[in-house]
């Protein structure tokens, strides 16, 4: 370049000039480029994405140790949840109930060491040990033996804590909280008919009329309205009490025969059914003093939450006039932060009993997630698989979120020759009878002209509160949209100190909420 410029033949002009700057430029630049590439770690693309100097192993090392060290995580940095559906550790009363109980160096979740000492104190307890009554006592046996073939029945944790509580009249509104499958339908009603038989013998308490009921307990289903009456007439047998169940659909004439023919000790009802009754006059509130309102998460978050605030209200002001204080006693498997706000703005001093399980995964669960990816994202050929897998389990319980979807899975699965059932709304089949047929047991190898129904397809109809301890395998097709819905659906299965499966197909879109899952269930934390 010096020699063409200090050159006296050539005559050096702009354009040359310029042309010569370009050429040198260009190299210079094509050479810094070729001499960045060859540094490590120093990619234009991904430079900004690892200012540590880390690379992908050594970062998920740090990660890991950072999991397994004993410091809560901070919360603010967890994956997003709507702070109305979050579930979180409910504090619990458990250290005064354990204290009346002489039992004052046993405690709770604040001591966390000692969770082990209370499980083994609450695997002592017998019904006798519960203030119950001896018929009471009597009654629970007969139906445990008779559901469990169990020969010497024992309380549930759940049982056991709740119980005696319950039993307190000094205690009036209580909240009873604990893991599906655990048995807190009996927890709530050998309470509440101790007390009904207390009352009779009781001087100068009110007679029992017809259509006054003294006890309601409000469910969010049909179904749930059939299963806690059979509860009823199981305990029924012995201490001699009249339990009437009114659905949405029960006609006028017969719910008119029904609380005319004798007085009702306990009403198991929705909300919706009772406040219609109550406000035509065919039942009246005015000997109720037992509320009882199963599960609660549904009835308080789902469009009940008025109608139930309605009855409560009610409740409390015949009780004030009275001078009969009432008893409430709230019931459920979750608690999300909105459904706990409001019960604390209710009913500001209340009782809770909790299980340390609680928003945890079920212990007796084996829990497992497949991957549509490696099916293209076809959900019907990863169920087939599932069950070709697990076609030694006898009933099989499959979970879709929409009617549309249980529709199109049921037709389906009818093309593979595979006879299974279907229950939704407004289904071609009563959902009552499906749930029979559901649960007869399976057919033995032999019996001809009789067809097998291992298979039942739902939509979350089936997932709360319903007594499906034959379950053995739980598919959720649909992953469901809240950790609230996936604890009630996998909770169908492993109840009553049995074992049971969970298989989860997992789509594109359910990644996110089933990583969560995982950790949790991993780690032995409430999940969120």
């Amino acid at each position: 370049m010096i020699s063409i410029v200090n050159s006296s033949k050539l005559k050096v002009t702009p354009t040359t000039l310029e042309s010569c700057i370009r050429l040198f430029s260009a190299t210079s630049i094509a050479s810094s480029k070729r001499t960045a590439l060859k540094k490590p770690n120093v990619n234009s693309l991904t430079k900004h994405l690892r200012p540590d100097g880390l690379n992908g192993r050594e970062r998920r090392d740090l990660l890991k140790a950072a999991l397994k060290s004993n410091k809560p995580r901070s919360t603010s940095n967890a994956p997003y949840v709507p702070v109305k559906r979050r579930l979180e550790t409910i504090s619990s009363t458990l250290p005064s109930i354990l204290n009346t109980r002489n039992n004052p160096d046993l405690v709770t979740e604040e001591q966390p060491s000692n969770a082990k000492q209370l499980a083994a104190f609450l695997a002592t307890q017998t019904f006798e040990d519960l203030n119950l009554s001896s018929e009471t006592i009597l009654a629970a046996k007969l139906a445990l033996n008779a559901n469990n073939n169990a020969v010497d029945p024992k309380p549930t944790e759940i049982q056991a804590l709740a119980i005696p509580q319950l039993l307190d009249r000094r205690k009036r509104h209580v909240l009873v909280a604990a893991e599906t499958g655990s048995g807190k339908t009996l927890a709530y009603l050998l309470p509440v008919i101790d007390m009904l038989k207390a009352d009779e013998k009781r001087k100068g308490n009110p007679k029992r009329r017809l259509d006054h009921p003294r006890a309601i307990i409000l469910v969010p289903t049909r179904e749930l309205v059939a299963q806690v009456v059979k509860s009823c007439k199981q305990l029924s047998h012995v201490t001699k009490f009249r339990a009437v169940g009114l659905g949405g659909r029960t006609p006028r004439s017969q719910v008119s025969e029904l609380l005319a023919s004798a007085p009702v000790d306990i009403l198991v009802t929705t909300p919706t059914t009772l406040v219609s009754y109550t406000k035509d006059g065919t039942l009246s509130l005015a000997d109720t003093r037992y509320l009882i309102i199963d599960e609660a998460d549904s009835l308080f978050d789902a469009g009940w939450g008025d109608d139930c605030r309605t009855i409560i209200q009610r409740i409390q002001d015949v009780s004030a006039k009275t001078g009969v204080p009432e008893k409430i006693t709230i019931v459920s498997a979750t608690l999300p932060r909105s459904v706990h706000n409001a019960l604390d703005q209710l009913f500001p001093k209340m009782v809770k009993i909790t299980t340390p399980s609680l928003h945890k995964a079920l212990p007796n669960l084996k829990q497992s997630f497949v991957d549509l990816q490696r099916f293209q994202g076809n959900r019907q050929l990863a169920l087939l698989e599932v069950l070709k897998k697990n076609i030694k389990d006898d009933k099989t319980l499959v979970f879709c979120n929409t009617k549309k979807s249980v529709e199109i899975l049921h037709k389906f699965l009818q093309t593979k020759n595979l006879e299974a059932l279907a229950l939704y709304k407004d289904a071609p089949m009563d959902r009552t009878e499906s749930l029979e047929l559901f649960s007869k047991p399976k057919v033995v190898d032999g019996e001809e002209g009789i067809v097998d129904h291992n298979v039942l397809i739902s939509t979350d109809i089936a997932s709360r509160g319903i007594d499906t301890t034959f379950v053995d395998h739980v598919v959720l097709y649909d992953f469901p949209t809240s950790v609230v819905d996936y604890l009630h659906r996998v909770g169908r299965t492993a109840r009553a100190g049995q074992t049971g499966k969970a298989t989860s197909l997992i789509g594109r879109k359910d990644r996110m909420m089933s990583d969560r899952i995982r950790r949790s269930i991993r780690d032995g934390t409430v999940m969120t």
